[in-house]
């Protein structure tokens, strides 16, 4: 599989690590249980096999409660708005 078809097949809001598991899903013939099992550690892409970012830090539970409150403010003006287009 070329590169071209890789990026055509992917969605266009595909994050990086997103198409990293793309193709790691690619190179294990689409087998979730290879890409857990994949002996290639000296792979760049080795760590962010699973669509994660190992390396980032958890997001603090004041940030997770202030993303909590965003969203719901968000949710609510979405709600207002459709309810007013109805």
């Amino acid at each position: 599989m070329s590169v071209e078809d890789v990026r055509d097949s992917l969605p266009k809001t595909t994050s990086p690590i997103k198409a990293i598991r793309h193709k790691c899903l690619d190179c294990c013939a689409g087998s979730y249980t290879e890409v857990e099992k994949c002996p290639a550690k000296k792979c760049p892409l080795w760590h962010f096999r699973f669509g994660k970012n190992p390396f980032r830090k958890p997001v603090s539970e004041e940030r997770r409660a202030a993303l909590s409150e965003r969203m719901k403010k968000i949710q609510a003006k979405n709600r207002e708005e459709t309810a007013g287009e109805a």
